[in-house]
């Protein structure tokens, strides 16, 4: 334990906080980083707490409710961004005593999981948070993406234009693994943030859309970086990359894209701006890099909250491991009926059939990580049967939480 007293925020301590953010964050915007705590459409002052030791505050953390869709369906979880301490109050565990605060409110709550992005990834598992997504950072030239017909149809984004993206968006939310739920209010903030933004009109009907940046990197390029594309039809999408196609006052496109995303299949060539050869006729495509992370919260409500694959049948006992939240750690009797789940406790006289820990069922339940990867691993006690069945029923696309809501 810390000298530290962990609390909820007041008033009075909201230009002391922006000012520990702007510290902790290299952010010499104080101003903006109050504008953040004071007026964000998606959490107020009770979702955030302070951590002070000797009566100075030195540390911050905020942690809101958000629908983030899994399956088809939206599941609560707790977004917990900004974790900071001043440098000089660093390695005494101030950090550890706020996340583990949150985690138990979020538990208290009933939180079906939480979710996070991490400075470092190694630091999170301690708390039981594990990797629940690969990103793909693209760097193309746009001489190398095909310059499809359907760019004549992207034009620059007007206001009249939102209610339809609006509307757009929350009919595909059931299709994308990780999507949020955005209010109004959210999106009147994302349109004020994006510099720029067109979208694709198919005579008078708003099909899709691309927000994006141009900056100068540090060889003197300019630089065009996406910061959400969203195509509901492939129309849509191959306008937009069209569109990137024929913008030769830049020279580098910049995306941090799904990880299934199509943009490698439309590339004249395999090939990366500046990419490295790696043997032969190998050269890069893309990056990979580790996403978000997420942690169970309330295991019954993360595994009856959201679908599996249709027509799986049968049940297990899981038994996992969870220092930070006892109840999770009870046996219990996960049954599927055509793809959906139901719980009940496990008696003690039943030998569980799957053993692991929470970061490592998180991930599985997430999909990133498989239960035969897992069991290969050494993470996961389960045959080879029960295996096969877990991951046949969690076969889901990959989670990819849209930049607009990256928090």
């Amino acid at each position: 334990m810390s000298d530290a007293n962990i609390r909820p925020i007041n008033p009075n301590d909201l230009e002391t906080t922006a000012h520990v953010k702007s510290v902790c964050f290299n952010d010499d915007n104080e101003a903006g980083a109050l504008t953040w705590l004071k007026g964000n459409p998606r959490h107020d002052l009770s979702h955030v707490i302070v951590a002070e030791v000797g009566g100075t505050l030195v540390g911050t953390a905020t942690m809101y409710p958000v629908k983030m869709w899994l399956s088809g369906v939206p599941l609560t979880v707790g977004a917990i961004a900004g974790v900071a301490v001043l440098p000089e109050f660093r390695k005494r565990g101030i950090a550890s005593e706020m996340m583990e605060f949150f985690i138990r409110r979020a538990a208290a709550e009933g939180y079906a999981m939480a979710v996070l992005f991490p400075y470092d990834h190694y630091y999170y598992q301690k708390f039981g948070f594990g990797t629940m997504s690969d990103l793909h950072a693209y760097q193309v030239a746009p001489s190398n993406l095909i310059a499809f017909e359907e760019k004549s149809k992207v034009r620059e984004f007007t206001q009249d234009d939102l209610p339809t993206m609006r509307v757009m968006y929350k009919g595909q939310m059931t299709w994308h693994n990780g999507w949020f739920t955005r209010s109004n209010d959210w999106w009147d903030r994302i349109i004020q943030r994006w510099t720029n933004i067109v979208v694709l009109d198919h005579e008078g009907a708003i099909e899709g859309y691309m927000g994006y940046d141009i900056s100068t990197n540090g060889k003197g390029q300019q630089v065009l970086t996406v910061k959400e594309l969203f195509a509901a039809e492939g129309q849509a999408y191959r306008g937009m990359i069209g569109y990137l196609a024929s913008r030769n006052d830049v020279e580098v496109i910049e995306y941090l894209a799904p990880a299934d995303t199509p943009l490698r299949h439309s590339l004249h060539r395999p090939l990366a701006e500046s990419a490295l050869n790696r043997g032969w006729v190998f050269n890069d495509l893309c990056h990979v890099a580790a996403g978000p992370m997420a942690r169970i919260i309330t295991l019954p409500t993360a595994l009856t909250k959201r679908f599996y694959a249709r027509h799986m049948l049968g049940e297990r006992i899981i038994k996992l491991t969870d220092p930070l939240i006892p109840g999770n750690e009870e046996a219990l009797i996960f049954r599927l009926v055509d793809g959906r789940a139901e719980t009940h406790p496990a008696p003690e006289s039943r030998k569980p059939q799957i053993e692991t820990d929470i970061r490592t069922f998180t991930q599985i339940l997430c999909g990133y990580l498989t239960s035969a990867d897992a069991q290969r691993l050494g993470r996961l006690s389960a045959n080879e049967d029960t295996c096969s069945w877990l991951d046949k029923a969690i076969a889901d696309s990959p989670i990819y939480i849209q930049p607009g809501d990256w928090f």
